[in-house]
Parts: structure tokens; sequence; C-alpha cells
């Protein structure tokens, strides 16, 4: 190799290694701050430590410094997959936690990419390779299920005491309906205003378990019972009662198919998984199903409000000053800090909602 290849391979080498110090100093920061990640951050920290050292060492020219560039996979590639699982929570730590691991990772692919098809790289392969196997065969434990704390059909008279003039009535879904819900509580409320002009529908959905499967979502259901889905979009909301508290429900509109009452029908809906708000099914599965959500126990649970009007009204439904979006805000508002306080489990200081 000459001075200029050997150059920028030390230079990477020494980026890779300073990447690799701050990640040791992540996990330092986690582990000392206790709790249940504490002793997978320990060994974070360890591994970043070592895998700095043969890097750093590497760099000052060593005859073996190849040898010890392989060696430096192994740990690497352990923090990438170590921290990957916990930063779908969108926490700060977690993620800035694996930023820096996939930056140490980006530096060490241009540290080794000198050794070519030496036997060093060979082993660097054979590590990938097995770190591959390693997280595509991994399962992790599942997440200890949290009974609900209150039935969900009490939800209805506490919205009823906080919507004065609204009458309501829980519904029970036909015994095929549940079966494919496949939750072990849920409301079905129609709510009636006190003109009788708006309808809303509040449907709200628990499973102890956060592993259990999302089969019951509205832009299927709804367009399986003949309406035409219009638009979805994510909007941003204020929470309710956390002040500095952002929550990004679905909003979706409806319109009816043919044969079927003019009625529109504009839903608000999020998931709610291990007390964190996400608006994406496939992410509330990822987040289920890592091993990133519960580790001190877990759950599962979708809520939509559903405001069902004439579109004579001649509104914009989606536009957020209508009378439609308004009423969906003002129950949605409702709902989440009921579900907080008297329904969902606590999580030892997580959101929930």
């Amino acid at each position: 190799m000459d001075a200029p290849q050997a150059t920028i391979r030390r230079g990477w080498t020494l980026v890779c290694a300073g990447a690799l110090v701050a990640a040791l100093v992540l996990a330092l920061a986690e582990a000392l701050a206790g709790g249940s990640e504490a002793t997978l951050a320990w060994v974070d920290a360890a591994a970043a430590a070592v895998a700095a050292a043969l890097l750093v060492l590497a760099a000052t020219g060593r005859p073996a410094s190849a040898w010890l560039v392989a060696a430096a996979i192994a740990p690497v590639t352990y923090l990438v997959l170590s921290t990957a699982p916990t930063a779908v929570t969108r926490e700060l730590m977690a993620s800035s936690r694996l930023g820096v691991s996939v930056a140490a990772a980006g530096a060490y692919l241009m540290a080794a990419a000198p050794l070519g098809l030496r036997q060093q790289y060979g082993l660097c392969c054979a590590c990938l390779g097995v770190s591959a196997a390693f997280f595509l065969l991994w399962e992790p434990p599942p997440p200890k299920p949290l009974p609900i704390v209150r039935p969900l059909v009490h939800l209805k008279d506490s919205l009823l005491a906080k919507m004065p003039g609204w009458t309501g009535e829980h519904q029970k879904l036909p015994e095929a309906i549940e079966k494919a819900l496949g939750a072990d509580e849920y409301l079905n409320a129609n709510f009636a205003s006190p003109d009788g002009r708006d309808r809303v529908l509040v449907f709200v959905t628990y499973n102890a378990n956060a592993w259990s499967n999302i089969p019951h979502v509205p832009w299927v259901c709804m367009t399986q019972s003949g309406y035409r889905l219009v638009t979805k979009r994510q909007d941003a909301m204020q929470h309710p009662s956390k002040s500095g508290k952002e929550i990004e429900p679905n909003v979706i509109l409806f319109k009816p198919g043919p044969g079927m009452p003019p009625e529109h029908a504009l839903m608000f809906q999020y998931f709610n998984v291990g007390g964190q708000y996400v608006y994406h099914r496939d992410l509330a599965r990822i987040m289920a199903t890592s091993g990133a959500i519960g580790r001190k126990g877990s759950f599962l649970s979708q809520t939509q409000v559903a405001v069902y009007f004439s579109p004579s009204e001649g509104q914009d439904p989606l536009a957020k000053g209508s009378r439609a979006y308004q009423i969906g805000l003002e129950f949605l508002n409702a709902v989440i800090p009921l579900l907080e306080r008297e329904h969902y489990p606590a999580l030892g200081g997580t959101e929930g909602g």
C-alpha cells in the first residue's frame, strides 16, 4: 500500500474510532442512568471501547494492523444490531445511539476497504454474514402483557360527562366481527348531538399483549363496508393535557359508495403501542414485535373518532375550521386524557394515550 492510500485508510480508521468513542459516551450515559436497559448499555459501552482501542492501535501502523481492523468488525456490527431495536421508539437517546453506531459502521467500511481480497477481508465478510443471519433469525422476548385498568365500556359514560347534552350508547359487535377483531377490550359507541344534527362514532380497541395483530383498520374495514377512501393525511395536534407534547393522528375522509345514504365520514385515527403514539400501521407492528417496546410490559390500542355529516353543509371537512373537523377534535381532546388517566396501565413514566 502506497503512502497516500495508507494515509486515507488511517484517516478513516481514526474517524471510526472517534465515532466509537461517541458511542461509548452515549452508552455510559444510559448505563449510569440505570433502568431496565442499563445492563445492555454496559455491554454496548464495552463493545465500543474494544472496537475503538483496536482501531487506534491499527492507525499506529503496527505490522498486524490489518488483523486489528478485521477484528473490529465484531463489536462494530454488534453496536448497530443492539441499538437498532430500541431506536424504533424514536426517543432521543435511542435514536442518537443508533445514529452514532451507523456512522461508526460506515467509517469502518471505508477503513476496511483496502483489505481487498486478503484473508482479513474474508473474515469481515464472514462476521457480516453471521450477523445478518442472527438478525434474521433472532426473536426478541415477548413483552409482558398488561391488562387494562378499567374496562373500555366505561369510557362512554366518562365521555358523556364531558360532552353536555350529547347522548350515546355502546353497541356490541357481532360475534364474527369480535373474533376477527381479536381485541381483549373494545368500545363501539355512537353519540348524537343535542339537536340531533351530528353523529360521532368512537371506536377504541385494547390488547394486553402488544404482539397482537392489527387486522382492523378503517381504510380497510370502511372500504369493505361500501365507503370510498377520498384522502388520508397526518395532522399534528397539541396533546390536550400535556404541554409541549404533540400527537399526529391519521385524518381520513370517506364518501359513501353507490346505494349508500349520502353521509360522509371524517375520521381521526391512531395507534398506541406501549405508550407511544403511532399513525403508521407497519411502524406499530415493528414497534410491537422488535422488542423496542415492552421492557416494562406493553399493550396495543387503537382509537378512531369518526364524524358523520351531510355534504349539503358546503364546508370542506378537511379544513381545520370546519364543523366536522372541530367536532372530531373536541371528542379526541376528551378521549385521550380519559384513556390515559382511567384506562391505560402506567408504564413507569412513559406516555400513554
